[in-house]
């Protein structure tokens, strides 16, 4: 992938997912394409700084080839531009280590969309694809 412009200078800055690291050193090698999350939590957490930068590619090839659908991308394309991303706040985890094949991953965003505040709770599942993870679906 792409080293994007916008990434390059963001990349100094506090990471949108709430991690207390910089942007540079916390979700852009994922981001880059230089490095794969070691967890779920680490693959919820670039995720939803792709969402916030609008990074659509990184959202698709995160999403598990299982449940990824052919009209996922013009979905995302259509979506990102009306949201505006405030917050993440991780509340609750489920395995997901390194070690693990499957995790879930509970979370509360902050969001923006038509000048209305909402957020999304979510419980996330993630499973392992070709010993990378992916994100699987909101039913966890």
């Amino acid at each position: 992938m792409e080293d994007e412009p916008m990434l390059k200078i963001r990349s100094r800055t506090d990471c949108p997912c709430d991690s207390g690291k910089i942007y540079h050193d916390c979700c852009r090698p994922f981001h880059v394409g230089k490095a794969q999350p070691a967890t779920a939590v680490a693959l919820m957490r670039s995720r939803y700084t792709a969402f916030f930068f609008r990074l659509v590619d990184y959202l698709v090839s995160s999403t598990h080839p299982d449940v990824r659908e052919k009209n996922l991308r013009e979905e995302l394309d259509d979506m990102v531009d009306d949201m505006m991303w405030r917050k993440l706040k991780i509340i609750n985890k489920s395995k997901g280590t390194a070690e693990d094949r499957k995790g879930k991953v509970e979370f509360v965003a902050q969001y923006h969309c038509d000048g209305e505040f909402s957020e999304l709770h979510e419980n996330s599942r993630f499973r392992k694809y070709k010993g990378q993870w992916k994100y699987l679906d909101d039913k966890g």
